[in-house]
């Protein structure tokens, strides 16, 4: 039996590749989802305040969104799994520092924002590297399969992590948390110092040129460029959700209790729309991408109607069950129709764009929700999200895209890297 036989019975995780690949990115997000969690205890808890925990994990997105388009022009320059394994070590080492700091008594603000900083900015050059990593760990016809795999760790990351990092820091401190989570990034370094994929350097323009290139690639793509911007308003919209809907739960329909049960319900339904993205097939993915983030709209409004919290956390579960199926569509879809070479600096141009308007957000809805009142602003939110994602599929090219290789595939397929 071929290697491409054994895949197709096997799965993705018939590829070793893969499984160190899979393996490696699963630890990465379980580190990612005990950073926010022991350093929030850790400040609010210990050393610092409310208004410390904001700068310091505004640091972390600063420092992300600074180094997107960077890390995307190097990610293509590069192989991948080298710069990742580059910003997983520089994660590792600023994590245990943090841990230190914290485990001595002497964090200071200062130390602790520059090590979240260079946290965040070794996430804008892991995040485009791993998004060009996976196509080239598969056969083709498995990247859909691939991607939910990825989904789901994430996803699994997500439910459990926040629960385990509170579990140590509650028992050995929010500090040693931090160490812990420093040696996951290790680990990864070392899984992906295994993988072996080859890397056939590009010919090398100035970094200007580079990055150009890859909007070049988005400019010349509707289909993409458009989703880009639908998906930033998207996000500019959910901020809506976590402040003004949080705000509306807290303090008039359940109070946390109710916000936390509602937080479990988006939760669930995540992970359970990463494991339907296992199987789902569909000739229009962005057709039915676009149909999910429309459904986000649900939570939005029912907190305005002042639903009970149970319905609210089915409508949670709802938008985040489609955002997870969502996501490996997506994702797929631009692996499938980019060329592998630029596929990084593409990424970046959509992490970047897809939430550049998220802090503007959350800074905007408060002041609006006192001017035009909650619901007003949460209905307003509901209704951006659904115009912005059920719009842009009145675009035929939107509307039109498919896997790669079908008749209605349109644009440049994905290049092997292998």
């Amino acid at each position: 039996m071929n290697l491409c036989k054994t895949q197709a019975v096997s799965g993705p995780l018939g590829d070793s590749r893969f499984r160190l690949l899979w393996f490696g990115q699963t630890l990465s997000y379980a580190g990612s989802a005990v950073f926010p969690v022991a350093l929030t205890i850790a400040l609010v808890k210990g050393i610092g305040s409310a208004t410390d925990l904001g700068l310091v994990l505004a640091s972390a997105a600063v420092g992300e969104g600074l180094f997107l388009l960077i890390g995307g022009v190097w990610a293509d320059r590069l192989p991948r799994q080298k710069v990742m394994m580059a910003a997983d070590a520089t994660r590792a080492v600023a994590h245990v520092f943090l841990g230190v700091q914290i485990v001595s008594g002497q964090a200071g603000l200062t130390e602790l924002m520059v090590a979240s900083a260079c946290v965040g900015a070794a996430s804008g050059f892991f995040l485009p590297a791993s998004s060009g990593l996976v196509a080239s760990t598969v056969a083709p016809g498995l990247l859909q399969q691939a991607n939910a795999f990825m989904a789901v760790s994430r996803r699994s990351a997500m439910l459990i992590g926040p629960a385990a990092a509170t579990s140590i820091a509650l028992t050995i401190g929010p500090g040693w948390a931090m160490v812990i989570d420093g040696g996951t990034f290790a680990v990864n370094v070392l899984t992906l110092s295994r993988l072996r994929i080859a890397h056939t350097a590009p010919q090398r323009d100035s970094f200007l040129t580079e990055l150009r290139d890859g909007w070049v690639e988005v400019r010349e793509r509707t289909w993409l460029w458009t989703n880009f911007l639908a998906h930033g308003l998207w996000n500019l919209s959910r901020t809506a959700y976590f402040t003004v809907g949080a705000a509306t739960v807290i303090t008039g329909l359940g109070g946390e209790v109710a916000w936390g049960a509602i937080a479990q319900g988006a939760t669930i339904g995540a992970f359970a729309g990463a494991l339907l993205s296992l199987r789902i097939r569909t000739s229009h993915p962005l057709v039915l991408a676009n149909i999910c983030l429309a459904l986000g709209a649900i939570p939005l409004a029912l907190i305005a109607l002042e639903a009970h919290t149970a319905l609210i956390a089915v409508g949670a579960g709802i938008m985040s069950f489609a955002l997870g199926l969502m996501g490996t569509l997506w994702d797929t879809t631009v692996q499938q129709h980019v060329p592998a070479d630029r596929i990084s600096r593409v990424s970046a141009y959509d992490w970047l764009l897809s939430t550049a308007l998220s802090p503007l957000g959350m800074a905007l809805a408060g002041p609006l929700a006192v001017a035009i009142g909650a619901k007003a602003t949460l209905y307003a939110a509901a209704a951006l999200m659904v115009v912005s994602t059920v719009g842009v599929l009145a675009l035929r090219d939107v509307r039109r895209i498919g896997p790669a290789g079908s008749q209605k595939s349109i644009g440049t397929p994905v290049s092997e890297e292998t």
